[in-house]
């Protein structure tokens, strides 16, 4: 996700470039776990502090539906709008300071928005900081077959044989327990009789 903007920055405001993306994203983020690859299209647009980006971009990230765990593939699609400023002038490399470009500090000086010293201007942090801002934050299957989701059913059964009794309809996961935690939900439980057993657990006082 580089682009050589040399010769882009030599031509005058308003000069562009457009390309089809079609990237693989697998080493971007170890913590997304990437389906397919990025596809969409940019366009880099010669403005007077630097290069605008400008695209439409997609992809699909595996996550766990929020309801019944199973795992699903997210679509993810986003716009992208970012201006980057170079940090040297193409024609004499000479160094550029923040203050001599008009805008917020923060954006002048984020590294993830500057073309360096070889003019290769690279998108690849800002695609990944959109990806996570483009994902829901609750994700969920969606079913839309008859009746309720069988992943979900299948859910509340394993809920039921580790209870007794299924979650209230209407409650969410955080109100269930994950069958998962089974054992440990065990062993508390033991751990509660132990404490009731012993001598004045009643709560009662006995005198001397």
């Amino acid at each position: 996700m580089q682009f050589n903007v040399a010769q882009l920055l030599k031509e005058p405001i308003g000069a562009n470039r457009r390309y089809e993306m079609q990237e693989d994203l697998r080493d971007l983020d170890s913590e997304l776990d990437v389906l397919g690859p990025l596809v969409g299209h940019v366009q880099l647009i010669r403005i007077h502090s630097g290069i605008l980006v400008k695209g439409e971009l997609s992809t699909a990230i595996r996550a766990n539906c929020n309801r019944c765990l199973e795992p699903l593939a997210e679509p993810v699609r986003f716009e992208l709008e970012e201006s980057f400023r170079p940090l040297t002038e193409v024609r004499t490399g000479r160094f550029i300071l923040p203050d001599e470009f008009e805008g917020e500090e923060d954006a002048l000086e984020d590294e993830a928005l500057l073309i360096n010293e070889q003019h290769i201007l690279d998108i690849s942090e800002v695609v990944r900081q959109n990806i996570w801002l483009a994902m829901p934050m609750i994700a969920g299957c969606n079913w839309t077959g008859e009746g309720e989701c069988p992943n979900w059913l299948n859910y509340l059964e394993q809920v039921r044989e580790t209870t007794g009794e299924p979650p209230a309809r209407g409650e969410g996961r955080e109100d269930a327990i994950d069958p998962r935690w089974a054992a440990l939900e065990e062993l508390r439980k033991q751990m509660e009789g132990k404490d009731s057993s012993a001598p004045g657990a009643s709560g009662t006082d006995t005198a001397d």
